[in-house]
């Protein structure tokens, strides 16, 4: 007599051997991240309490990236400048609520480290921010020039942690906040135009940003107001519509990847594209040399901008340069 078989999954139910759910996913398998190939292993970042330990931390990935040869030292070193420049900033009385503020500057640069250990070991530490994501990749493909490369550093950290970081610090006090949190904008600003000279031994071409623009201009720190505002506004509107949080996270996210899409591959023809495609001819590729070149600015910030010089250097023309050609 021939047995007539059971349809799949009979057999188990009449034996009381009910099928074994799946595991769930992992947020990391998700993701369908893998953490990029490095010829120095990543050393995560501990997580930094005192702007000590946030200056110890850049320390670590400066290091790392001259070792490593890996382009994510660029942005390091300029955050790196203006970090001790707040530091020296606390100590000479310039912030109003200098206990906030010492806070505020490490929960913000927390959120760059933590993009870090989640973007080189995505397995251990999950959550990499859609920003940083497209700002660590463009890394990757080698064809970035370093003024790129710092502009989606920065984009991603003041246009989109930066108002997250307000909020956590100062959420029901955001008004009282904003006078110190304007002035570490202008501190941010004194820094760039050191580095930029550094940055001209390193990418000869970065004069034809000052040739994109008239010969007078206004202060640098104009590219970084823009940043800035947006982020202010994106914190005010956290704080007081918490219920729509989610939902106004995602969309500046988005907006924020874009904007840093934009920068890294620019549209053919338009006048960044071809400004990069200048500058990227006869940038240094010895990416270890340039580090170390660079790092020799970042012990000796600006706190206060030097009287007596006209406001028309490289660095001014470059940022509004940059700043004048953005797509949104």
């Amino acid at each position: 007599m021939t047995m007539q078989k059971s349809p799949p999954g009979r057999a188990e139910a009449a034996t009381n051997g009910a099928q074994k759910p799946k595991p769930a996913k992992t947020t990391y398998e998700k993701s369908g991240m893998k953490a990029p190939v490095t010829p120095i292993p990543w050393e995560p970042l501990e997580e930094a309490k005192t702007i000590d330990d946030v200056v110890r931390n850049f320390d670590q990935v400066i290091d790392w990236a001259i070792r490593a040869e890996s382009t994510v030292g660029y942005f390091a070193i300029l955050y790196r400048r203006s970090t001790v420049a707040v530091h020296e900033a606390l100590k000479q009385g310039k912030f109003i609520n200098p206990q906030r503020m010492q806070k505020f500057d490490v929960v913000f640069a927390q959120r760059y480290f933590d993009a870090l250990n989640a973007y080189f070991m995505p397995h251990v530490y999950p959550g990499l921010t859609l920003p940083w994501e497209v700002a660590f990749v463009g890394h990757e493909d080698g064809k970035t020039t370093i003024i790129q490369q710092m502009m989606t550093g920065l984009n991603a950290h003041i246009c989109f942690d930066l108002g997250l970081a307000a909020v956590e610090v100062a959420a029901n006090d955001l008004d009282a906040m904003k006078h110190d949190f304007d002035y570490i904008n202008e501190l941010v600003a004194l820094q760039v135009p050191d580095m930029l000279r550094n940055l001209i031994e390193i990418s000869p071409d970065v004069v034809w940003l000052r040739r994109a623009l008239p010969a007078e201009t206004e202060v640098i720190k104009d590219v970084l107001t823009r940043f800035r505002d947006g982020s202010w506004l994106f914190a005010i509107h956290l704080a007081m519509f918490p219920d729509t949080r989610k939902e106004k996270i995602v969309n500046h996210q988005a907006w924020t990847a874009a904007l840093g899409a934009w920068y890294l591959e620019p549209p053919n023809r338009t006048p960044f594209h071809i400004l990069i495609w200048f500058i990227k001819r006869r940038e240094h590729t010895n990416i270890g040399r340039n580090l170390r070149l660079l790092k020799g600015v970042g012990d000796k910030p600006r706190i206060t901008a030097k009287r007596g010089l006209p406001i028309v250097a490289e660095v001014t023309r470059a940022a509004l340069a940059l700043s004048r050609i953005r797509p949104i």
